[in-house]
């Protein structure tokens, strides 16, 4: 072999792997688009797209908590929000992030008070100590510059309950988007993240190239059938109703 020149194994794996991303690029073309850049879910919470994906805005006693905080890195749709309800990046106190693609947790940086809050095992994934093998992480990874890693970055577990400002937040922990991938439910309402996707009036499981594994992710789905929420506010749709009653449909 010539000095300084790729076998033609390294030359095939390397078209592969530019094939692979070649097809995440277009499958994120294919996720169940955003129905609406504002929604209002609740009369404390709002649902924010910036054409990547949804940020919840839950407004609270003394403050705001985030569920994500979208691609956007620079969080202008967010801070415009606050700006107009009279409140500052500082009222920011909790951002609950359902999953470590970076899509949904890129302005997470700006609110340096708030607690950042991820699933088992996710804050290594956010601080890109570990590595996801999804075509969709693979094409985040590296074709998104990195945001700024939050400072203060916890971990919540399976079936904790969370006080957010007086707010009761139960945590669900659903394997398979990702490895640490949470679901949060605030009151009849359930923040599903990409774990759980409206669409065509059904929920679904997004694309095969943007999960780990979706035969994990289907079957961490049942510990919901008796949950009591009725709507999901997602990562990528917006806001689905009688969810309960379709994802029941789903898991036949």
């Amino acid at each position: 072999m010539a000095e300084g020149r790729p076998s033609g194994v390294l030359r095939g794996l390397l078209v592969l792997g530019g094939l692979g991303l070649l097809a995440a690029g277009a499958a994120w073309k294919q996720l169940p688009k955003a129905t609406e850049r504002r929604i209002e879910a609740a009369p404390e919470v709002v649902g924010l797209s910036d054409g990547q994906s949804y940020a919840w805005v839950m407004r609270t006693r003394n403050g705001v908590a985030l569920i994500d905080t979208g691609g956007d890195a620079s969080g202008e749709q967010l801070l415009a929000e606050l700006r107009q309800a009279g409140l500052k990046r500082e009222d920011v106190h909790t951002v609950l992030v359902t999953h470590g693609h970076q899509d949904h947790w890129s302005a997470a940086h700006l609110f340096p008070r708030a607690r950042v809050l991820v699933g088992p095992g996710e804050a290594e994934v956010v601080r890109g100590e570990r590595k996801l093998h999804s075509l969709a992480g693979q094409f985040l990874a590296r074709f998104m510059k990195a945001p700024a890693v939050p400072e203060r970055l916890e971990e919540v577990q399976e079936g904790q309950t969370l006080d957010v400002d007086g707010e009761q937040v139960r945590v669900y922990h659903v394997p398979g988007h990702t490895p640490g991938s949470v679901m949060y439910l605030w009151r009849d309402l359930l923040f599903t993240g990409d774990s759980l996707l409206g669409g065509g009036g059904e929920v679904v499981l997004a694309p095969v190239v943007f999960s780990e594994s979706t035969v994990q992710n289907l079957a961490s789905l049942k510990q919901l059938r008796d949950v009591p929420f009725t709507r999901i506010a997602d990562g990528h749709t917006g806001l689905t109703s009688n969810a309960r009653l379709k994802l029941r449909a789903l898991l036949k």
